[in-house]
């Protein structure tokens, strides 16, 4: 095994331990809750100056967190907001009998999967294109309708370690040790080199 500086089991070692620093300032960052959009702006900071072979420690992720804070707080509490309704309108109609009644919770159901969906792409998007919180809810629906292949991937990871707990709790449970290692850090990344390919084709040239 090559354990030279420029080795790739090196370089391997390197970026786990940038996942894991990332990840700790994340959940830590995230304790409060309602500074999770922050959190996770800076952790998009820090992976993009990763893949970039750039610093991505401690001070990157918190000049981003206050860069971005405003923001990302506001869209971050519009989601816990929508959220919420949408849990008490299941909640509601779930105890209710009239006709329609699986209509309307499958018209639920869709509204928090596009939650989710929109949901993904925000906090990358606020990142890498600064705007207006307007700007940036509509240009987060609008790529993620444009984009649907690629989002859909995005929010499969995301609602994996959920679906895992629902239907495999044995294997969430078995993998559980890695999120307060670098499993949020590594969903991130993935998320990130997906929607990068889309922010990608929006820079692209016209011919």
């Amino acid at each position: 095994m090559n354990f030279s500086p420029d080795s790739k089991f090196m370089s391997l070692c390197v970026r786990l331990v940038a996942l894991f620093k990332i990840n700790l300032l994340w959940l830590v960052c995230s304790l409060p809750i309602v500074t999770i959009g922050a959190s996770t702006c800076a952790m998009i900071a820090c992976l993009n100056a990763m893949k970039q072979e750039e610093d991505c420690g401690a001070r990157i992720f918190f000049r981003a967190f206050r860069q971005h804070f405003p923001k990302a707080t506001a869209l971050w509490l519009l989601i816990v907001f929508l959220a919420a309704m949408l849990a008490l309108d299941y909640r509601i109609v779930a105890y209710m009998t009239f006709p329609g009644r699986m209509a309307v919770i499958g018209v639920i159901f869709f509204c928090g999967f596009a939650l989710v969906l929109v949901g993904g792409i925000i906090f990358p998007l606020l990142v890498h294109y600064p705007g207006t919180i307007r700007d940036t809810v509509v240009n987060a629906v609008l790529l993620s309708i444009a984009h649907l292949p690629k989002m859909l991937l995005v929010t499969a990871m995301n609602i994996l370690p959920a679906l895992l707990l629902v239907v495999i709790p044995q294997v969430f449970f078995f993998l559980s040790f890695l999120f307060p290692i670098c499993g949020f850090s590594l969903i991130a990344l993935y998320d990130l080199t997906v929607i990068n390919k889309i922010f990608a084709a929006l820079e692209e040239p016209a011919d």
